[in-house]
């Protein structure tokens, strides 16, 4: 039976596609939801953080103890409510003190990387929006900077470690993607793209070109048809790989369990409650 074609396309459901079609029709079709836990909380926060410290407060006001008063309150705020509370619920003294130190580094590493009074920012948190070959195209952007000479840098800020050349990439591609929503929406090419990795205080920075351009609406062109097909031919195959030992869905795969079939959103719903 014919599956539900998504509405749209976003740099996360590219990169799900592309890793595993199965973990896609789960997350995306069938809107299963993957549990929440202290890494990916710890991402949000400081994306959160520095989302406020950039949009919120002028450029040459940008310190270490402002950032710091920032985290208190977003970190504050976080810890009263679910499900992040019940998350540091569980911890001992001595664990939360350790996270929550992991959490204001990721922040205060971002003064490592780059100098946030040189930052002209126009905004954070972007939503952008455009349509190519009859599917939308959609993304939110971190931070989205005005160079000296007037051209645009897209910026996405990364809390996991920094990938391998291969992967390194694949992540570019969804830099790219933000690109060209920017050169479509707002009628500007970036004059390049930057993976801000806050772990490792690395930046990893590429130039979207006409050829890239083309090359990424091939990319996407090509997924999009393929995910057109998977939902008309309810063929959404599991692909094995290392991130297998990551993945919140590992235990109703078939790729781990031959006999398991394709499961019942309702039922997996419950497996991870």
């Amino acid at each position: 039976m014919p599956l539900p074609i998504p509405g749209s396309l976003t740099p996360t459901k590219v990169t799900t596609f592309r890793e595993c079609a199965f973990a896609f029709r789960l997350s995306v079709i069938d809107k299963v939801p993957q549990p929440t836990n202290i890494w990916t909380m710890r991402g949000s926060i400081a994306h959160r953080v520095l989302d406020r410290l950039y949009f919120d407060v002028p450029k040459g006001k940008r310190s270490e103890e402002v950032a710091r008063e920032i985290f208190d309150s977003v970190y504050h705020d976080y810890c009263d409510h679910e499900p992040f509370s019940a998350l540091i619920e569980a911890m001992d003294e001595k664990t939360r003190i350790t996270y929550k130190d992991s959490v204001w580094d990721m922040v205060r590493a971002d003064f490592s990387i780059e100098d946030p009074n040189q930052v002209e920012v126009i905004g954070t948190e972007i939503m952008l929006e455009t349509e190519f070959e009859g599917v939308r195209l959609r993304g939110i952007i971190d931070r989205l900077d005005l160079n000296s000479d007037g051209s645009l840098t897209v910026v996405d800020y990364k809390t996991g470690r920094m990938p391998s050349m291969v992967k390194e990439q694949e992540k570019l591609i969804g830099v790219h993607f933000y690109a060209y929503l920017c050169e479509s929406v707002l009628g500007s090419r970036p004059k390049s793209v930057q993976l801000l990795y806050l772990k490792d205080k690395v930046t990893i920075e590429s130039h979207p070109t006409e050829r890239s351009t083309r090359a990424l609406k091939m990319k996407t062109g090509a997924i999009w048809k393929a995910v057109v097909y998977a939902c008309e031919n309810d063929d959404f195959r599991p692909r094995p790989s290392h991130l297998c030992s990551y993945c919140h869905y590992s235990m109703i795969c078939p790729a781990n369990n031959p006999c398991t079939q394709r499961p019942n959103p309702s039922t997996v719903l419950k497996l991870t409650k």
